[in-house]
């Protein structure tokens, strides 16, 4: 398992780093946000643990950054325990965090489960209509033998609409699922979403448009 270290404390980067060394895990240590951008863009990583603290900008500055360039876990790292700062981690994109002092053991307990959590995701998490395979957690979709990246909300309706009940979602569903809010008459958002699937996906190989505007009802991927 490869980590990414993040964190400007020498001293307990050096240390963890020979302890979760111990368990296989190939650290990474960087020390400021852009010398990390840099490692994330050349680089693949299992997990990417991330000091809140930093120089140039804190890590939930970093956060949105790391979201567009990959998926990959974020396990923050904080001195912080006001509850009002840990949410803000969760709703930028981390995954889960750790306050420090923390046990190590529990640290790479951590790392485990959200590597395998992660993993299982990225196996099962997958969903097939005729020429289209979607990876939902890669925010990805394979169109024949063309792969396509998506936006995370581009990748989450074509996943809503692939598992929906009755072949179609309604419009006001689809905004609180995928841009949580209300639906107001003059949000375009989701129109503008779906135009730009239609243009990455192309047509349907026999069926022509992939995504149908059902009156009165919402939207439906042609099946």
């Amino acid at each position: 398992m490869r980590v990414l270290l993040v964190d400007d404390d020498k001293k307990f980067t050096t240390g963890l780093k020979i302890f979760l060394n111990k368990f296989s895990i190939i650290v990474t240590i960087e020390d400021c946000i852009s010398s990390a951008e840099k490692q994330l863009k050349k680089s693949n990583f299992d997990v990417i643990l991330l000091d809140v603290m930093m120089p140039g900008g804190s890590g939930f500055d970093f956060l949105p950054t790391i979201r567009r360039i990959c998926d990959i876990p974020v396990i923050m790292l904080t001195a912080l325990d006001e509850e009002n700062e840990l949410v803000t981690g969760l709703d930028l994109g981390a995954d889960d965090y750790i306050t420090k002092p923390f046990s190590p053991n529990e640290l790479v307990a951590r790392i485990r489960a959200i590597h395998r959590r992660y993993s299982n995701g990225k196996t099962n998490n997958q969903s097939i209509l005729d020429d289209l395979e979607l990876f939902h957690s890669q925010c990805m979709v394979r169109v024949g033998s063309i792969n396509i990246n998506l936006t995370e909300a581009e990748s989450l309706i074509i996943h809503l609409l692939l598992n929906a009940k009755d072949n179609y979602l309604t419009r006001e569903f689809l905004y609180h699922q995928v841009l949580n809010r209300e639906m107001m008459p003059e949000d375009r958002s989701l129109d503008v979403h779906i135009s730009n699937l239609r243009r990455k996906l192309g047509p349907h190989p026999i069926k022509g448009n992939r995504f149908k505007s059902i009156r009165g009802k919402g939207y439906a991927l042609t099946k």
